[in-house]
């Protein structure tokens, strides 16, 4: 007689990785979450699955569990790749709301990669937070000399710190530069339209405190 049920072939390693990374690329976070659980249980030393676990802890604001995530990732993961976990890191103090640790972990980021700009970015981001515009500035300059990264977003940012402190035509070649790299930039396109009125009126206002004499 045949058995009523066949016994399910064991997954290999491999096919339970890809099995993991299709609902990760999906974005499907309690997928996640179980999946990678099993997964750890039997490869406790992946780096990787330990990253996207503890992204998808944060989803839920479990950062406890998501932050031992992160170091496990930190401790496992290739050296080349630490920017990695670093950022997410990062990140995850950010939505905790303390922009002070989120600098450090963008920095250490920025830091393990310096080719690409968005580590810098997200300094530079977390510093104007905690109001350190000059060190925010100085990151945003870095930025958009790099070769790697969201270079518009560089030039964006910049932009925005310039234009608090009311150097507005610096800003406006900033926002400029931000649309040619993408020309689909709403924000960029919106601080242009402010930056050139914004420009007309204090051209109004020189005018009208020194007349041309007839």
């Amino acid at each position: 007689m045949f058995p009523l049920f066949k016994r399910m072939k064991a997954k290999t390693r491999q096919q339970r990785f890809r099995e993991l990374q299709a609902v990760v690329n999906q974005g499907l976070n309690a997928c996640i979450i179980e999946l990678a659980q099993d997964y750890l249980r039997d490869f406790p030393k992946h780096g990787v699955v330990w990253l996207d676990y503890g992204n998808a802890l944060v989803d839920f604001a479990r950062y406890k569990e998501a932050r031992v995530a992160f170091l496990k990732a930190i401790k496992y993961i290739k050296p080349e790749h630490l920017n990695f976990p670093y950022s997410y890191m990062g990140h995850l103090y950010e939505n905790q709301g303390d922009y002070r640790r989120a600098a450090e972990w963008h920095e250490k980021a920025s830091k393990a990669n310096p080719e690409t700009s968005d580590h810098l970015i997200f300094l530079g981001a977390a510093l104007s937070k905690i109001g350190k515009l000059s060190e925010a500035e100085r990151c945003f300059r870095k930025a958009i000399k790099c070769k790697k990264g969201m270079i518009d977003e560089a030039y964006y940012n910049l932009g925005v710190i310039l234009e608090g402190r009311g150097k507005y035509k610096e800003a406006l070649a900033c926002f400029e530069n931000a649309l040619k790299i993408d020309p689909k930039y709403k924000l960029a396109k919106q601080a242009i339209k402010d930056m050139r009125r914004v420009l007309t009126i204090k051209d109004t206002f020189i005018n009208r405190m020194h007349p041309t004499a007839n």
